[in-house]
């Protein structure tokens, strides 16, 4: 039995970036990973393999678009080069990580983390106990209950990313943040993409003028999108998968991807051992500041009922290895968490949205201002989408900010430290926004909320 001053359980993005502050702050941690790669879903099957899928996209997307520009080329791909191209991003980040564990002298032990008591692990004839543990273990992909994942017809997004042959056809059930960013890197490859969403409109959590601009971008690229619309059945049939919807119409396609969500890895931890039980759903209640009812243990990213979202555990990483270490955290604040979706055009959000404000009874102006009226977008070919601020009537603080477009996940980050700080309308206004950028937009949606918009 080994006795340790931190212990972390998983080297996702919360536990690996927890690790790194915890090291920096001299709390010696040790850190527990099953998987032989560091990095987690995000780093190895989610976030960036996706994000060099939707590259890949995006240049081809762009060749064909050169002719506008003067420049005339033929494109055509190779998918297993697309394919070699995002592992070896992910190859080369988990080298980072692996770089960044020697830097800071942090100890990895590879294998299955179990409790066996309030603050008692073992990893197969290990025993280790700890002064304080973080349990950082992440998600997995979630099944319907009537459309079971099996890998090989019905895929996750495992599936999905390395596929070695695209399809000719796929059905996408689910149109949040995984679905409509496979939607797009499918689509542009040539793919005949049916994306179907039960609630009423594509991305359900976003604004809904954000939404209805993405409908519109899909449609134009061909993708066929039903809203409202649920899936009953799906069923082998010859080579395909014939997808029943809600109303009895039903599609033939190549494959089916289940694009609804994530569950926690919770089940397999042995909180029994601990005294720690988990909600319905399978997360772990924590405090403001990530402890759980044991002293000394907290949970964090993807285990706890928190949006699921790299930049989010990771934050959350760092507050409870500054918390351990005894310095003074304060709780973050969620409705200030940015949620970014990576499809084309893609799309930034943070604050409230028009529905939520309505909920509320904020009295609110709106300002918006499209792309298609920014010299840079103009000059750069990519017109589509807004910026879209709320902004509260009386004292003009800003109260949310919503972005489809080209970028649209970089040009978010103004408006972070914005609202954190309360930031008026005004303090935007007389910042001075370089040109020509798309940073510009976003000054003129604020200009538009108090009615003195420039360019249109």
């Amino acid at each position: 039995m080994e006795h340790l001053k931190l212990l972390i359980i998983g080297a996702g993005p919360g536990g690996y970036v927890a690790a790194i502050r915890a090291a920096q702050l001299g709390l010696s941690p040790v850190v527990i990973e099953k998987s032989n790669d560091l990095g987690g879903t995000c780093l190895n099957w989610g976030c960036i393999p996706a994000k060099a899928l939707i590259r890949a996209a995006e240049a081809f997307d762009d060749a064909h678009e050169a002719c506008k520009f003067g420049v005339h080329a033929a494109p055509t791909f190779n998918w297993s080069e697309v394919v070699a191209h995002a592992k070896g991003a992910v190859a080369k980040n988990n080298k980072g990580i692996e770089f960044l564990f020697k830097k800071h002298n942090i100890r990895l032990v590879r294998g299955a983390a179990r409790f066996t008591g309030p603050k008692e692990v073992t990893v197969g004839a290990d025993v280790y106990t700890a002064d304080n543990i973080i349990i950082a273990a992440g998600s997995a992909y979630k099944d319907l209950p009537h459309i079971k994942i099996d890998r090989a017809d019905i895929w996750s997004s495992d599936e999905a990313l390395f596929t070695p042959t695209l399809p000719k056809s796929i059905a996408i059930i689910g149109a949040g943040a995984i679905g409509v960013e496979f939607a797009y890197i499918y689509a542009t490859f040539g793919v005949e993409v049916h994306l179907i969403e039960a609630l009423d409109r594509l991305v359900p959590l976003e604004d809904g003028e954000v939404s209805k601009e993405l409908l519109k971008e899909f449609r134009r690229k061909k993708i066929k999108c039903y809203t409202g619309t649920c899936v009953e059945k799906v069923e082998k049939s010859g080579d395909g998968m014939v997808v029943t919807l809600s109303g009895g119409k039903t599609l033939t396609v190549e494959k089916s991807l289940s694009a609804v969500g994530r569950r926690p890895n919770t089940a397999a931890l042995g909180l029994a051992a601990t005294g720690i039980e988990t909600d319905p759903r399978g997360f772990i209640p924590v405090s403001p500041l990530f402890e759980t009812k044991v002293p000394g243990v907290y949970a964090i990213g993807d285990l706890i009922a928190t949006p699921m979202l790299a930049h989010t555990a990771e934050h959350e990483g760092i507050l409870a290895a500054e918390h351990i270490a005894g310095l003074k955290v304060h709780p973050i604040e969620y409705r200030l968490n940015p949620g970014c979706t990576f499809c084309e055009p893609a799309i930034a959000s943070v604050g409230l949205t028009e529905e939520k404000a309505k909920e509320q009874g904020i009295a609110y102006t709106v300002g918006k201002f499209p792309f298609s009226a920014n010299g840079k977008a103009v000059a750069s070919g990519r017109t589509a989408g807004f910026v879209k601020v709320l902004v509260a009537a009386d004292t003009h603080e800003l109260l949310g900010a919503h972005i489809i477009g080209h970028g649209a996940p970089d040009l978010i980050s103004e408006f972070l430290p914005a609202l954190r700080l309360k930031a008026k309308a005004e303090d935007i206004i007389e910042s001075i926004h370089p040109h020509p950028t798309l940073c510009e937009a976003s000054l003129e949606a604020v200009l538009a909320a108090l009615g003195r918009t420039i360019h249109i």
